[in-house]
């Protein structure tokens, strides 16, 4: 049995309801800059275009956008007010929101062997996933060369698994994000970097 993406959607928002709350929301859009002051706009409806409404914000037209936003939420806001939103700020909240929900859903405790618990104080799992994007993202997403787009995103998560926490969630361009560059210390540890 398939399921749809609508579906999908509402388990991701039932996730979100779940593990945070409106005032959560508020405050981490404040502490990231994405919230600055009271605006009918809120770090809610953000979430609702990017994550329910649109199912392509990139390449929706800000006046679909804003009629969808308006439809689905009843805030109404210009094209050009929401394209003033969707900056730096806006993207750090995302990103924070992510983190945080994945802390949240994976710092449950899990069983791990006795014996690796004795032996080792971290077990860091590294991994990282890249991809191309249209060429005109090259100066702020740098593709790592030899391919035929000059831009391209990888988006890295480290993970301890003895302590379940986050170490590390980053996205940038392919050129700018080295596995080599974590994991520094005088740890012992395995790495595949294929």
């Amino acid at each position: 049995m398939s399921v749809s993406v609508s579906d999908e959607l509402q388990l991701f928002a039932q996730e979100i309801q779940s593990f945070l709350s409106p005032n959560t929301l508020r405050d981490l859009a404040r502490d990231v800059g994405f919230v600055q002051r009271t605006s009918k706009y809120q770090a809610k409806d953000l979430i609702a275009l990017c994550v329910w409404v649109s199912q392509n914000v990139a390449m929706t037209s800000l006046t679909q956008l804003s009629s969808c936003l308006e439809a689905s939420t009843e805030v109404l806001i210009s094209p050009e007010s929401l394209n003033q939103r969707f900056n730096k700020a806006a993207v750090q909240f995302l990103q924070h929101l992510l983190a945080k929900l994945l802390n949240q859903k994976l710092t449950s405790p899990m069983p791990i062997s006795y014996p690796y618990t004795s032996v080792f104080k971290r077990i860091r799992i590294l991994d990282s996933t890249a991809f191309q994007l249209p060429d005109i993202f090259s100066s702020i997403y740098p593709g790592a060369g030899g391919c035929s787009h000059t831009a391209g995103v990888k988006i890295q998560l480290e993970y301890d698994l003895l302590s379940g926490q986050f170490l590390h969630i980053h996205t940038g361009g392919i050129a700018s994000i080295s596995e080599k560059n974590h994991a520094k210390s005088l740890q012992d540890f395995i790495r595949f970097l294929g």
